[in-house]
C-alpha cells in the first residue's frame, strides 16, 4: 500500500472512530440517530452485495443488521463503558490484524476468501485484543484476556462472512463511503457479529445475579 494511501486510511479512520466516540458519549439520542444511519446504509450496502443471490438473503441480511444493532443499543442503555471497551477492542484487534499480517503474514487462513487474511494477522489480533481487554477490565462474565481473545476470532468471522459475500459478488469493498477504507460494512464488518455475542453476554450476566 502506497503512503498516502496509507495516510488517506489513518486519517479517515481516526476522524470516523472520533465522530463515533462522541455521538456515542453525547446521549443516547446522539447514539440511536447514528444507528438508524448507519442502519439503513448497510442495508443498501448489503443489497448491493447480495441483490444477485437467492432471495433468502435479503430477509437474513435485515435480521443479522437488526440484530448488531439491536445489540448495540442494548449495550449504550445497560453500560456505555462496556459499549465503548467493545469498539476500543474490535478496533484495536483490527489494527494489530492489518499491520501484523502486513508485516508477518505468510500462512493465510483462506485464500479463495480473503487473501489478506493470514495466520499471523489473527495471532496479532488475538493477543492485542486480549491485552486490551485485560487493560480495561471485566466487560463479561469471563477472565478479561479470554474475552478479548473470543471478540479476535468472533470479529474475523464477521470479516470472512463480508469477504465471502464481496468474492462472490465480484467487488473489492462494499461501498465508496469511507476514504481509504470502502464502505461502511467494511469497518464494522468485525463490530457486528461482536456487538450481538457482547450483548448476549451481558444479558446473560445480568440475568444470572
Amino acid at each position: 500500500m502506497a503512503i498516502s494511501e496509507l495516510r488517506q486510511r489513518l486519517v479517515s479512520g481516526i476522524l470516523l472512530g472520533a465522530v463515533v466516540i462522541i455521538l456515542t458519549i453525547w446521549s443516547f439520542t446522539s447514539f440511536a440517530a447514528m444507528c438508524a444511519v448507519g442502519f439503513v446504509i448497510l442495508l443498501k450496502e448489503w443489497w448491493g452485495l447480495t441483490k444477485q443471490r437467492n432471495r433468502i438473503f435479503l430477509p437474513l441480511g435485515i435480521l443479522y443488521i437488526t440484530a448488531a444493532i439491536a445489540s448495540l443499543l442494548f449495550l449504550r442503555a445497560a453500560n456505555i463503558h462496556i459499549l465503548i471497551a467493545l469498539m476500543v477492542i474490535v478496533w484495536t484487534g483490527d489494527i494489530a490484524a492489518y499491520f501484523v499480517g502486513k508485516k508477518f503474514g505468510k500462512h493465510k487462513i483462506a485464500p479463495a476468501i480473503s487473501p489478506g487474511k493470514s495466520w499471523e494477522g489473527l495471532a496479532g489480533s488475538i493477543i492485542a485484543s486480549a491485552a486490551m481487554s485485560a487493560y480495561l477490565g471485566n466487560v463479561a462474565p469471563i477472565p478479561h484476556a479470554i474475552l478479548g481473545a473470543i471478540f479476535a476470532v468472533v470479529g474475523l468471522g464477521g470479516d470472512m462472512f463480508e469477504s465471502a459475500l464481496k468474492r462472490r459478488a465480484g467487488v473489492k469493498d462494499s461501498g465508496t463511503l469511507i476514504p481509504g477504507h470502502g464502505g461502511l460494512f467494511d469497518r464494522v464488518d468485525a463490530l457486528l457479529p461482536c456487538a450481538i455475542f457482547a450483548a448476549g453476554a451481558l444479558y446473560m450476566r445480568l440475568h444470572l445475579q
